[in-house]
């Protein structure tokens, strides 16, 4: 199987390969990840590799069916799904994509139904969805993607293969952000695939949606707030965050780089160049506070960070995010 456009995840693609070079494609797939891990794109890739009339490795890019399928207008490749929030894919829409399903093709092999953001499904949804799970046309593929299988019934779980993405090493990551955005500062694009953790999509969302702009602005703040004397500098900045995950995520990228530059700087090293936006922060926290605190302010944000993949409510998270800040600055 081909994967142009689609970067890292070694393990996902060898499997992909072989069930599709091996013409063992299964009736349903499910695709976990972060916001920014590729889902939707390796998603529409299956799709096209599913409808692919070509010879050789699929999805070819060229046969009339690759064509059409890459101009989003192949009427064997039917893509829905909620906004990602809870509760916003309904019945309704399962439904319709159930009675889609049981249509025969209409040029390819098999209908490919693409289900993004299903972790926004209500239980009733994903109970109507089961059952054509459990006796599905054997002309069709189901493709759900979602942020954390936990989030799925189990049944709905055990009756789908699930591959798990994640983040891409910089290198790969700089790569397809630079492709994505050719006329991008170039070490905007380091310092964006850092902040937001090897990540693509997001990095792409930050740089061309002005995400990363304010991270820039908000992280040093943040850096000098887990600090302060008055707890409430930390509070008011949180509100900021309140309504935005994707800042709240590159926020936290940036303070996990901040905080490592800080404790190179408390452990002798001459400079430190992990967020060269914020020299001045870090220089300043190396000097404020000692090598354990800063440690512990590492340990703080990988946990917070794995809090976010774990999907935990957003308040929680917000709440937790100024506690344990607070706490591992010895506040």
């Amino acid at each position: 199987m081909r994967f142009d456009g689609f970067a890292g995840n070694g393990e996902a693609k060898r499997l992909l390969s072989a069930f599709v070079d091996g013409g063992r494609l299964p009736h349903a797939l499910l695709l976990e990840g972060p916001a920014g891990s590729g889902r939707r794109t390796l998603a529409r890739l299956i799709a096209r590799a599913a409808v692919c009339t070509g010879a050789g490795e699929k999805p070819c890019g060229r046969c009339p069916a690759c064509i059409k399928a890459a101009g989003g207008n192949h009427p064997d490749i039917v893509e829905t799904g909620g906004e990602g929030a809870a509760r916003s894919f309904h019945i309704e829409t399962v439904r319709d994509i159930r009675d889609k399903a049981y249509i025969l093709p209409n040029e390819a092999p098999r209908r490919a139904v693409i289900l993004a953001g299903a972790q926004g499904m209500t239980e009733q949804a994903q109970n109507a969805l089961l059952k054509i799970l459990e006796e599905p046309p054997p002309h069709a593929l189901f493709i759900l993607t979602c942020e954390n299988r936990a989030q799925l019934l189990p049944t709905i779980q055990s009756r789908t293969v699930c591959l798990s993405l994640g983040p891409v090493s910089p290198e790969e990551a700089e790569e397809a952000v630079r492709r994505l955005l050719p006329r991008a500062d170039e070490e905007a694009v380091r310092q964006a695939v850092a902040v937001f953790g090897g990540l693509i999509g997001q990095a792409v969302q930050g740089l061309s949606e002005g995400t990363f702009q304010k991270v820039v602005e908000l992280a040093p703040s943040f850096a000098q707030a887990v600090a302060a004397p008055d707890e409430l500098d930390l509070l008011r900045l949180t509100g900021a965050l309140e309504k935005d995950k994707d800042l709240a995520d590159g926020v936290l990228g940036a303070l996990g780089l901040i905080f490592r530059d800080a404790a190179a700087l408390r452990f002798g090293a001459r400079e430190a160049g992990g967020l060269s936006a914020a020299p001045e922060a870090a220089d300043r926290l190396s000097r404020l506070l000692t090598r354990g605190q800063l440690l512990s302010l590492i340990r703080a944000v990988e946990q917070l960070q794995e809090d976010r993949r774990r999907n935990i409510n957003y308040t929680l998270f917000l709440t937790l995010l100024c506690s344990r800040l607070r706490s591992a600055a010895g506040r």
